[in-house]
């Protein structure tokens, strides 16, 4: 009776990790489709999970001697860590150290247009002494609030909004030029295109935070601001930085396109997955707050900030201007 019931909740046990096996082997097939629904799309943001749950499920069952559903979960498990790699061993190599260039500080932080805990926004920026500040979800009432930080940074744009899509650039360097768009979209959200000087050399910036691809408007509307975004890219004469909460992760289709289609470059590569959203849901982490560059910018260091109150942890880039 007893080994009756041990066979009984063994074989329960490993009908539930297979079953949970091939949602994870679904869902990994899903989003290789990516670019045909939004839907799928969504499935695309999951891959380290996908990677672990997966590698866990094989090891699990090949100690169990299910041979062939280890192998078949091992196999979609380094499928996922076949796109996951690159974060850890690609690099730099668009442009060399600029030797002799001061290295300048970049702060992006979504900041979460209900979050009311701003003196931890103010605690992290003075501790990280960023150079250039964008701020995304920034409204009047936040901005009220940070306006000591016109005697450090008094070089600013902004279009603070009580929606989710406000938006401000603070700089210590002289903005020669700086402009609020629309891209892809003359009713979308606000984007800031700026043009700084730091140390006689010019570079320039773009702050962007696209629709959330909640519904199928809303995600061919992120996607046509996307574009326009590349296109804005391939226009600049100057080296070029995107700081943005994009609504998507470096596994979408559409992050690959953008980075085909622009040139530019992924700081994270090298450096490791670096999850910003959901803050404090570390099951469900994905890196969906990016900062891009192109040739003309090295990148020397990126790390996720703490958290300040926001659904997003703030991101910190170290670069150099090498360009003109």
């Amino acid at each position: 009776m007893h080994q009756s019931t041990s066979i009984k909740q063994r074989v329960s046990f490993t009908g539930l990790l297979t079953a949970a096996g091939i949602l994870a082997c679904l869902a990994t097939l899903v989003g290789f489709a990516g670019s045909f629904w939004w839907g799928f799309e969504l499935a695309t943001h999951f891959r380290v999970q996908y990677a672990l749950a997966l590698s866990g499920f094989a090891l699990i069952l090949l100690a169990l001697r299910q041979w062939r559903w280890s192998a078949l979960f091992g196999a979609f498990a380094l499928s996922n860590l076949a796109l996951i790699a690159p974060a850890f061993w690609g690099d730099d190599s668009v442009t060399p150290t600029a030797e002799g260039q001061p290295s300048l500080r970049a702060l992006l932080a979504n900041v979460n247009a209900d979050n009311r805990d701003f003196e931890r926004l103010q605690r992290l920026i003075t501790a990280s002494d960023p150079d250039l500040i964008v701020l995304l979800e920034a409204t009047p009432w936040l901005l009220d609030r940070l306006r000591d930080l016109g005697q450090r940074y008094p070089h600013r744009a902004a279009e603070p909004r009580d929606d989710l899509f406000g938006i401000a650039l603070f700089s210590r360097h002289p903005l020669v030029q700086s402009q609020i768009i629309r891209l892809g979209d003359a009713v979308g959200p606000p984007a800031i295109v700026a043009t700084i000087t730091a140390d006689a050399r010019s570079f320039a910036l773009i702050g962007v935070h696209p629709w959330p691809p909640v519904s199928a408007d809303l995600a061919e509307g992120r996607n046509q601001q996307l574009r326009a975004l590349a296109a804005r890219v391939r226009q600049s004469q100057v080296p070029l930085l995107v700081l943005g909460d994009l609504n998507l992760s470096p596994w979408s289709p559409w992050f690959t396109r953008l980075l085909a289609d622009s040139g530019l470059r992924d700081s994270r590569r090298g450096r490791g997955i670096q999850p910003s959203w959901p803050a404090g849901w570390w099951p469900l982490w994905i890196p969906i707050d990016h900062a891009l560059f192109s040739a003309g910018i090295h990148v020397r260091h990126r790390e996720i900030g703490p958290a300040i109150g926001s659904d997003h942890y703030p991101v910190i880039v170290d670069f150099q201007v090498s360009g003109p």
